[in-house]
């Protein structure tokens, strides 16, 4: 997929906000990718097309998720889990985005997973240290991927920050999660 096809798929489907922050997350994936020897190419798409699904209804998306044989431990989770698989999919099967390394950077840039290709890693990552998010420790994060250049580190970080902050909201954390967080630890240094 050309870049203009996939930026208008994202304009045409996603509120201007989101729109917004998919474009900010392409761009900071493209720079990332530069410093890590990533795909440019494939962070771009990957980071514009990432949020596809984010507004897709809930049922819908549970039926993805049966038709395509996805984890099924995934309909125990709502969007915010969820959207990453179904986009891939979406991406995937209906607009011919076969690329694995862009399929599973879509899949995964919500929970993460054990041992994520660089360019997987570069979108995870940026999708949280776009310029325009705010949340706490997000400036630590940039440090460690900018200035100390771990991108396994800023992955550690950024799973641990998300498991606390589900287990503060007593929400359940995804599998995949917890086997990003333990195998990130071992690897950060």
């Amino acid at each position: 997929m050309k870049h203009k096809s996939a930026i208008n798929l994202a304009k045409d489907k996603l509120p201007e906000k989101r729109y917004k922050h998919s474009k900010r997350v392409a761009e900071t994936a493209v720079e990332m990718a530069n410093i890590y020897g990533g795909d440019k190419n494939k962070c771009f798409l990957a980071g514009i097309l990432h949020d596809f699904s984010k507004y897709d209804e809930l049922g819908e998306m549970y039926q993805y998720v049966t038709n395509y044989k996805l984890d099924p431990e995934l309909l125990e989770f709502k969007s915010e889990v969820l959207h990453g698989p179904v986009a891939a999919v979406k991406m995937r099967e209906e607009h011919g985005v076969a690329d694995e390394e862009i399929f599973h950077a879509i899949m995964n840039h919500t929970s993460g997973r054990s041992q994520m290709s660089l360019n997987e890693k570069i979108i995870y990552v940026a999708d949280y240290i776009e310029p325009e998010r705010t949340q706490p420790g997000v400036e630590g994060i940039r440090d460690i991927v900018f200035q100390q250049q771990n991108l396994d580190k800023a992955v550690y970080e950024i799973t641990k920050a998300n498991i606390l902050h589900l287990v503060t909201k007593d929400r359940p954390v995804y599998r995949r999660t917890l086997e990003c967080l333990n195998y990130y630890n071992m690897v950060k240094e």
